[in-house]
């Protein structure tokens, strides 16, 4: 009966490959009709052909007990196949009257009858048994249920021929498919009957599935194909016009929320330039981050739209990343210490500096990370670490390792999928509080990824989280990064000095805008530049002043009442006597959406500033445009030399105006003036023995590595109080310490260090002869104070608690200023004897910058 297991074969492979559609490539929306009973029917039938295929296999090996249980399987997957095929047919057609609820309930009837009499076979011939030598033999229920099955089909041919023909369409081929299936499956069994031991039922199924799939199934799975298209092509055009309509939706918004920013953050910029009084430069400040955020905000927002839209370009250009350090550190630095977290930088101080990449992508990365550990931070620390390592594939760059660790709420397991989800935000509930608009984490995935890196998270939920990733650099120069602190305690000590890039007072500008405090804040912004202004409030009146006098440029605002700013420009262009026909207009918009600047070149401006209006941008703008005849860059006409910026050096350090291994000038323009210049320089003086006998001691121990590092710190020292030559020398040092000449340094240490003390006496000069005028002075008020403090009321405890606490916040923050203000708030107090000493002390650690020590010393009060 080996024939049994080839027909067995070839009716599996047949099946597999006519109705691979429907057995392989599912989907859970395909809308055919009763897809998925047809699908099970096809199950069966496959199982009853590997029942066929076995039932040769196991005949021809004589494993009789093999082939007796096979039997079993045999008639029940037979079962299965007319109980799928009644409720496929019944399903399939739609038929919801007495024939088709009879077809259902029989092929159900059949299925449990079949079943029981096959388990009842193992212990009682009732459809079949075996004789003692192995051979098959049927019983008599064999042919009455191969009788049944017979009179089933040919009632449901018939059936469906009759309802064929009053039906019309789609729905008729399907009665008709069914009715030739029907037909081909009876004369299959008939001859089943006849020829009790060949496969005819096998292959009528054979003909049967292939006979419904080509004439049925392939046709709806191509219908169900076309509509599925279908369907596609209108959610595409649907989605197209939601995102039209969010564009839109983004560019009023941009330009409603950004037009009285730009008044706010304008007015706040004015304020910074022009006041000299501390409290309200504080008040100003927190003006510029609180307008800054919510800006920021909006800049999300956009930014995504411009991902969205694949707007964002990479744009890599040379970059200080000692600047760029400098800005995230002092800007998280601030929003930590408000939340009393510590806020902790790890550096290598061996990090190239100039490097060449997207700088403005970085810092929208890094500070986007630093901000989220802030915000979900109560207490402990933010840890901000940045290394690297030379690429092996190319000499010159280096990998960056970014690092922003925390100790904040950590990520649940479940939440991690949630991080990168656009407008998601995790633990809504808990951190409803917290700002924020959901989409940073998801723009730092896709510009990393832009960049070709990609943002790795580690989180243990209550503990915290840390972020990081590793980005390719290119290297421009590789002298290192330095001792970042010297640099951070400057930059948070230094004070914003304005300083136009040009004047020009011979140029005139006119510019438009509906909203008068605009007018008004670009008006004063370019006050120092002394241009000749002239302003309108609509586009009307502008095209009446352009009609009579000729500007040099034209800044026109985009969305006005009336007249727009397109509307303007191109009347203006057509004016009759044409006198601004040329000049050069810049779109001032609120609208930063993607596109924006495509949108406003194709209008005829020459180029846009978006609001609010940067003012570096503003004076970049004017001298790119202005004519050069115009223009006076600021140090141009400056006539001022050596000795006149010798003369501008405060008496203070007259000793050392002649001496040739430091230059003041530098040192003050290193620190930014020379009030805090001075500070600098006493550092630098008070540390001159400790940084050489450290350095001394490295060389003597024979400690390189240290040694290079220790050189290094002392190069930037030098290099920053002016002390441009010895800085040299120390750079020379640090060279040689890291290609491991040892040889080099051997000849060149002793002169370093001796060079180095030489330093010592020179200083002395400025800060003995100060320490004696400070002496005397303290004496004065010394008396003074005698004369009067008996008369203040003593600070009690509670007012010293609060002394205390706000010195150490502005310890933590490096701010020495802070610190004097509150010393200054308390005079009027008379300090108890028990905090005197610790008082003095601070003051002096505070003249001296050295925030350490403060610390120390309230740590141990």
């Amino acid at each position: 009966m080996l024939y049994l297991t080839l027909i067995g074969l070839l009716a599996t492979l047949v099946l597999l490959i006519v109705n691979h559609d429907i057995l392989f490539q599912q989907d859970k929306d395909q809308n055919i009709p009763a897809l998925k009973i047809y699908r099970g029917f096809l199950y069966a039938v496959l199982a009853y052909y590997v029942t066929d295929t076995l039932w040769g296999i196991f005949h021809e090996l004589h494993l009789v007990n093999l082939l007796f249980a096979n039997v079993v399987i045999y008639y029940i997957v037979m079962a299965a196949g007319i109980l799928t095929w009644t409720s496929y047919v019944v399903t399939y057609l739609g038929e919801d009257h007495k024939f088709g609820r009879l077809l259902l309930w029989t092929g159900r009837i059949f299925f449990v009858i079949i079943v029981l009499a096959s388990l009842a076979s193992c212990f009682t011939p009732v459809l079949f048994w075996f004789d003692e030598a192995g051979e098959y033999h049927a019983c008599p229920a064999r042919y009455a249920q191969l009788v049944f099955q017979i009179v089933l089909f040919l009632l449901t041919a018939a059936y469906t021929f009759g309802a064929m023909l009053r039906l019309e369409g789609a729905i008729k081929k399907r009665h008709r498919t069914i009715c030739l299936f029907g037909l081909v499956i009876a004369v299959a069994l008939i001859l089943q009957l006849k020829f009790l031991f060949l496969p005819m039922y096998t292959i009528g199924y054979i003909l049967g599935t292939c006979l419904l799939h080509a004439f049925v199934i392939s046709e709806r799975v191509e219908e169900y194909r076309l509509a599925s298209l279908e369907s596609l092509r209108r959610e595409k055009e649907a989605a197209e016009q939601a995102s039209q309509a969010k564009s839109e939706f983004l560019s009023n918004m941009s330009h409603e929320i950004r037009t009285p920013i730009n008044a706010v953050l304008g007015m706040n910029e004015l304020i910074i330039r022009e006041c000299d009084d501390d409290n309200i430069l504080s008040y100003a400040e927190n003006v510029r981050s609180a307008g800054s955020t919510l800006l920021g905000l909006i800049n999300d927002i956009l930014d995504f739209s411009k991902i969205e839209a694949g707007k964002i370009e990479i744009i890599p250009m040379d970059y200080d990343l000692s600047s760029t350090l400098n800005d995230m550190v002092v800007m998280i630095h601030n929003r930590a210490n408000d939340k009393g977290l510590a806020f902790n930088v790890n550096f290598d101080q061996n990090i190239p500096k100039q490097l060449f990449g997207d700088e403005v992508r970085i810092k929208q990365v890094i500070t986007n990370i630093l901000t989220n550990a802030v915000k979900y931070t109560e207490t402990g620390s933010v840890t901000f670490s940045v290394g690297f390592d030379r690429c092996e594939d190319d000499s010159d760059s280096i990998i960056l390792h970014v690092k922003v660790k925390d100790t904040g709420i950590g990520i649940k397991p479940e939440d991690m999928k949630k991080l990168f989800s656009k407008f998601e935000r995790i633990e809504e509930k808990r951190n409803r509080n917290i700002e924020g608009t959901g989409l940073g984490m998801t723009i730092t995935k896709n510009l990393l990824d832009m960049m070709g890196s990609y943002l790795q998270v580690e989180s243990t939920y209550g503990v915290g989280s840390t972020f990081f990733f590793d980005l390719r650099q290119k290297v421009v120069n590789w002298e290192p990064l330095g001792d970042y602190k010297i640099s951070v305690n400057v930059l948070l000590k230094e004070h914003r000095n304005y300083k136009e890039k040009f004047t020009a007072p011979d140029a005139d500008v006119l510019v438009v805008d509906d909203n008068p405090m605009n007018l008004t804040v670009f008006r004063s912004l370019l006050k120092r530049t002394k241009i000749k202004i002239d302003t309108a409030d609509s586009g009307d009146e502008a095209l009446q002043m352009t009609q009579s006098k000729m500007y040099d440029m034209i800044f026109l605002d985009h969305m006005m009442p009336g007249k727009d700013g397109i509307e303007t420009l191109h009347e203006i262009k057509a004016q009759a006597e044409g006198l601004n026909d040329c000049t050069v207009t810049i779109c001032l918009t609120a609208n930063a959406i993607s596109g924006a600047r495509e949108q406003y070149i194709a209008a005829g401006f020459d180029n846009y500033l978006t609001k609010p209006v940067h003012p570096g941008k503003l004076e970049d703008m004017l001298m790119n445009y202005l004519p050069g005849d115009k223009l006076l860059i600021s140090g141009e006409d400056d006539d001022t030399t050596d000795e006149d910026e010798q003369e501008n050096i405060p008496d203070v350090l007259a000793p050392l105006k002649e001496q040739d291994w430091i230059d003041l000038s530098a040192g003050i323009k290193n620190s930014g003036t020379s009030e805090y210049y001075l500070p600098l320089l006493k550092i630098f003086y008070e540390s001159i023995e400790e940084d050489t006998g450290i350095v001394d001691g490295f060389y003597t121990d024979g400690n390189i590595n240290d040694y290079t590092i220790k050189v290094h710190a002392m190069k930037s020292s030098a290099r920053l109080i002016g002390a441009l030559d010895i800085a040299d020398e120390a750079q020379l040092l640090e060279n040689a310490g890291k290609a491991g000449d040892l040889e080099y340094i051997d000849q060149h240490h002793k002169a370093f260090i001796a060079t180095y003390r030489s330093f010592k006496e020179p200083l002395s000069l400025v800060f003995t002869e100060n320490d004696k005028e400070d002496i005397v002075a303290n004496d004065v008020k010394e008396d003074v104070k005698d004369n009067t403090e008996d008369d203040m009321p003593e600070a009690d405890a509670e007012l010293m608690d609060t002394v205390y606490e706000e010195v150490k916040a502005s310890a933590e923050a490096s701010d020495a200023e802070s610190i004097e203000a509150v010393f200054a708030e308390i005079e009027g107090y008379r300090i108890p004897d028990s905090d005197a000493e610790l008082c003095q002390k601070i003051k002096a650690a505070a003249e001296n910058s050295d925030f350490e020590a403060i610390l120390t010393l309230l740590s141990e009060r």
